[in-house]
This record gives C-alpha cells, sequence and structure tokens, in this order.
C-alpha cells in the first residue's frame, strides 16, 4: 500500500497531496472537490464503460437467489423478531468512520463516498449509533433498547470465494441498557438474541439440521447468568452449547465475551451467527455503564442450507 501510495504521489508531482486532502481542507471543501473530480471522470465515461464494470466487478450486480427466497427470509425475520426487537429500516449510508471509529477496524472494511460518508458495511454499528442517541439521556431506570435490521451490505475485502458478491443481505441485532449487577443486563439480552437466532434457524432449516452455540470468555471468568441463559436457550431449541478456545475477537472485536452459532453438517461445521459483549454504546454515551450485546447472521448462507437440506 505504501509503495503505491508513493508512486501515486510521485507520478502526480505533489507529495504532501494527502496531507492536503486529509488534514488542511475542511469536510465540506474536501466533499466538493470529490465531487468535481468524479462529474469529470462521469462524464467521460460510455454506455460500454459502464456496462463491463457491471459484468465484471463483484460489486455489482443481481444478488444470489431469487426474490421469492429473500421474501421467505424476511417474512421469517419479521415473525420471528418483531415481539423482542425494534425492526429499523435504516439508510443505505452511514457517517464515515462508522465502522472504523466505533468498533476499532480498518476503514478498508467499508466503502467510503465522495459525501464524507460510507455505505453500510455493518448495521451493528448503525444501530449502535441508533442506540445511543436513545440511550444518551435516559434514566437509570429507563428501559433497555433492543434493536433489529434486514439490510443489504457491501464489503470491499475479497474473501477469496470464486463468484461471491461483495453485497450481502444481513440481520443485524443490538440491545444495550444499564448495567444492573450480576450480568443481569447481559443475560437477558443474551436470552433474546439466541431466542431470536435458533429460532429463525429452525423455522427456516427445520428440526433436523442439527444447531450447536459455541462461547469464548477471553478472561476465563464464567459469568454465572449469561450461562445460564445461554444453557436455557439452546436446551429450548435443540442445540448443543460448547467453549469455543482460542478467538483472539473475544478480547479484540468483543469485550471479553463472544459467541458462535453452527449448522452441524455431516461433511463440515457451518457458521450461521456472530455475536458478543462490545462496549459501542458506552462509548458513544461517555457512560461506562452501558451494556451492549451485538449479534448477527447472513442470509444467503442460510438460504443456500436450506436449499441443500430442505430443497427449498
Amino acid at each position: 500500500m505504501a509503495s503505491t501510495l508513493d508512486r501515486i504521489l510521485r507520478q502526480a508531482g505533489a507529495p504532501d497531496l494527502i496531507e492536503t486532502l486529509s488534514e488542511r481542507l475542511s469536510p465540506t471543501d474536501l466533499q466538493s472537490l470529490l465531487l468535481a473530480v468524479y462529474a469529470r471522470r462521469s462524464a467521460a465515461r460510455s454506455p460500454a464503460n459502464v456496462l463491463a464494470d457491471y459484468e465484471r466487478s463483484r460489486f455489482f450486480g443481481a444478488a444470489a437467489f431469487p426474490r421469492e427466497d429473500y421474501a421467505l427470509w424476511e417474512q421469517a425475520v419479521d415473525t420471528n423478531t418483531r415481539d423482542r426487537f425494534d425492526i429499523l429500516t435504516l439508510s443505505p449510508m452511514t457517517p464515515l468512520g462508522t465502522c472504523a471509529a466505533i468498533a476499532d477496524v480498518d476503514q478498508d472494511w467499508s466503502v467510503p463516498t465522495a459525501r464524507t460518508g460510507e455505505v453500510v458495511s455493518d448495521p451493528t454499528n448503525v444501530l449502535a449509533l441508533e442506540a445511543a442517541l436513545r440511550r444518551r439521556n435516559a434514566i437509570p431506570e429507563a428501559p433497555a433498547q433492543h434493536l433489529a435490521a434486514m439490510q443489504r451490505v457491501v464489503r470491499p475485502q475479497a474473501y477469496g470465494k470464486a463468484g461471491m458478491l461483495a453485497h450481502f443481505a444481513l440481520l443485524a441485532l443490538v440491545s444495550t441498557g444499564r448495567d444492573r449487577g450480576n450480568h443481569r443486563m447481559e443475560a437477558e439480552a443474551m436470552g433474546r438474541h439466541l431466542e431470536t437466532h435458533l429460532g429463525l434457524f429452525r423455522r427456516l432449516l427445520g428440526p433436523h439440521v442439527p444447531l450447536s452455540v459455541s462461547y469464548t470468555l477471553a478472561q476465563g471468568l464464567a459469568p454465572i447468568a449469561v450461562l445460564e441463559a445461554l444453557h436455557a436457550s439452546t436446551k429450548r431449541h435443540g442445540a448443543t452449547l460448547w467453549g469455543e478456545t482460542g478467538r483472539e475477537a473475544a478480547d479484540t472485536y468483543y469485550a471479553g465475551f463472544c459467541f458462535h452459532i453452527w449448522a452441524d453438517l455431516a461433511d463440515q461445521r457451518q457458521q450461521l451467527a456472530d455475536g458478543g459483549l462490545v462496549d459501542w454504546v458506552a462509548k458513544l454515551t461517555a457512560n461506562r455503564k452501558e451494556r451492549t450485546l451485538i449479534s448477527g447472521c447472513g442470509a444467503e448462507g442460510i438460504l443456500a442450507l436450506r436449499l441443500a437440506s430442505v430443497g427449498g
């Protein structure tokens, strides 16, 4: 990356170009400049150029499944989620740095835009922003916020799987509320998230696909109430529970605790959902007492598994 930038700056004859654009220009002036640049580039493009890009780039094109499959997914999500979460419809754009500033990941996770925003790559971060607004001035006794969103996202990373598009559908869940002691807030949120995910998977995949839930504790200290919630939900849905060791994300991306939900197939174990505790709303509201649990699952993997296991 550094060598590429060095070459670009040499060819442009402007060694301080990045500093000028990122530090000396105001966000509004930078936006005006970028819009002018893209307007000129757009004016120079032909319909053939546009069609060629549409054909070859993984960022564009139709989704992998027919509309009726996604309608089935959305109906199942709505039926299984609406009693536990406030389902929101989010903008496809969010402020620049929504992932990088909140979740401490590289900006490469998201596609920035010329209008000082970015295309949504993870709706849990956006739901955390919404939850922070709702929780910022809440009294200690105010009820927790449980938010959900179904959204098609774009992620620029190449995952190395041939034919995989950069856009796909996600269900995101975020629960946040004031610490009530003895991990009661986290346990109540864990129950909601697991009941939602496991109920959704049973609804779409049927009763015969083996499901399991794994969990990782970064410090090795088990929050008893959370583990009890894990046990209760997994048992209710006929899933197994096991400890997953060596997962670095438990103490980097997450705040000491995370979990996976799996389909335990005969030939492989397929990940269906991912989640854990984070400190995002605590940082956004400057309130260390805020406790937040996030989780998410992707539509395409579950729809493909449904097609293979129950014939669609």
